[in-house]
């Protein structure tokens, strides 16, 4: 009996030594078996990268208290507290690769399919490397908490409006099929913006706005196709 495959492809810009170990240690399915590849925009080595999340680390410590924290920033303290190295990531059995920083979320996506094929995989995970993995149940749990026929796209965003696309690419898990329809590529029309040659992340987030406009394109697509209720949440909230 062949064994089914996932696929994850994980961006790669902020290299927590968590995500890429949670990831790693997560538990397999009975059947199945789990290939890992980081499309990187920018080299884990670069010393701007610790010297952004050292910045950010020392904000949070000057705060008073830990009841100062949110649990976001409580969970952040964790998550940046050990950044990898691109030594400890292919360690940890990621295929790394570095593209030109074109734009972010599926433009990585695109990047990765250009060069591998998605039809070698039953699902593929497309996720950020910024995403706290809080157990090893993720391809236990998540992928199996649907019936296999009923979803093309287990998704962590929600719908909550007709013009928010719930689909954000941070951290989608797809079936190829879904790929199938879509051509196997992601349209980016949308979004002009690229920031080839820069490694730096920006400190006002607008300057990346013009990305948010790549999930458009997909929104529209299952709309205007009726796959609304093939697209499954993975919680109630984002």
């Amino acid at each position: 009996m062949n064994k089914k495959r996932l696929a994850v492809v994980a961006g790669g810009w902020h290299f927590p030594l968590h995500f890429y170990e949670q990831i790693k240690n997560q538990e397999i399915p009975v059947g199945w078996e789990v290939d890992l590849f980081c499309v990187s925009h920018r080299n884990p080595d670069l010393d701007i990268i610790k010297l952004e999340k050292d910045e950010y680390l020392s904000k949070l410590d000057d705060m008073k208290s830990e009841l100062d924290l949110s649990n976001v920033q409580r969970m952040d303290v964790k998550f940046y507290s050990r950044l990898a190295t691109l030594e400890e990531i292919k360690n940890l059995g990621w295929n790394y690769v570095e593209e030109l920083n074109t734009i972010g979320d599926w433009g990585i996506t695109n990047q990765w399919l250009d060069k591998n094929d998605y039809r070698d995989y039953d699902i593929l995970l497309f996720t950020h490397d910024d995403n706290f993995i809080f157990n090893n149940k993720l391809f236990t749990t998540a992928i199996f908490q649907f019936n296999w026929d009923d979803w093309l796209v287990i998704t962590n965003g929600i719908n909550v409006g007709p013009d928010v696309y719930p689909v954000r690419g941070s951290f989608d898990f797809f079936k190829k099929e879904m790929l199938d329809m879509i051509g196997g590529k992601f349209d980016l029309s949308a979004s002009t913006m690229t920031r080839i040659g820069k490694v730096d992340t920006p400190i006002d987030k607008i300057e990346i706005g013009d990305w948010n406009y790549t999930v458009r394109k997909f929104g529209e697509f299952i709309k205007d196709n009726n796959l609304n209720e093939k697209i499954k949440n993975l919680s109630n909230t984002y």
